[in-house]
């Protein structure tokens, strides 16, 4: 009995290994090693705009869940990119999906800009950077950035709380009812984000 038990027990062990797996912060934004469509959604837990600590895996059960991966408060483009999801919001409700946002900003910056936007749908904290380096998109910022953000007025360390200096790559990732991830986007090139349209047609593509 015991010799029929150890091939599960090697299956188990390794499942979990790969549910705790926490892959290492990129070198740089293009060295990143991002969760492709078919992988499981990361059990991670993240935080809520009160402080709760809430698991990205709670969401899913009763329809698709669009995630997108944002830098931060402070960076405009992600700003735009907020005001475009935003619109595209109702839409998405309609075909049954939930928009979760997910940024390394503290939950005090993550609540200031839901109130400041006025954003309709769950924006989440990940400071930490568990969610960015589960889903392999989390890379260092080098020195001489950093100081070019100084000189911008851009404080990372304060918008997230923490001196890691480190950022995830903006992504959209499409998760369906059982947990796997049905569609993956990511772009080192931080200016260049998924249009809303692809979205729309990628989630239809699983209803």
């Amino acid at each position: 009995m015991i010799r029929h038990l150890l091939p599960l027990l090697v299956v188990a062990t390794s499942i979990s290994a790969a549910v705790a797996e926490e892959r290492p912060v990129a070198a740089s934004a293009k060295a990143i090693a991002p969760l492709k469509a078919g992988a499981a959604l990361p059990d991670v837990s993240v935080h809520d705009a009160a402080g709760k600590s809430v698991k990205l895996s709670m969401y899913h059960a009763e329809g698709p869940v669009v995630i997108v991966f944002f830098r931060g408060s402070w960076c405009p483009i992600c700003t735009q990119h907020f005001q475009d999801l935003i619109k595209v919001h109702p839409e998405l409700v309609k075909l049954g999906a939930k928009m979760i946002a997910v940024s390394p900003d503290t939950v005090e910056n993550t609540r200031g800009n839901i109130e400041k936007l006025k954003i309709p749908f769950l924006l989440l904290s990940d400071s930490d950077l568990a969610a960015a380096k589960a889903f392999g998109l989390a890379f260092q910022v080098d020195g001489e950035t950093i100081t070019k953000y100084k000189g911008f007025g851009i404080d990372v360390e304060k918008a997230s709380g923490r001196n890691h200096h480190a950022l995830p790559v903006p992504a959209v990732y499409i998760v369906d009812k059982s947990g796997k991830i049905a569609f993956a986007h990511s772009n080192p090139d931080y200016t260049k984000r998924l249009d809303i349209p692809s979205i729309l047609t990628e989630l239809k593509k699983i209803q």
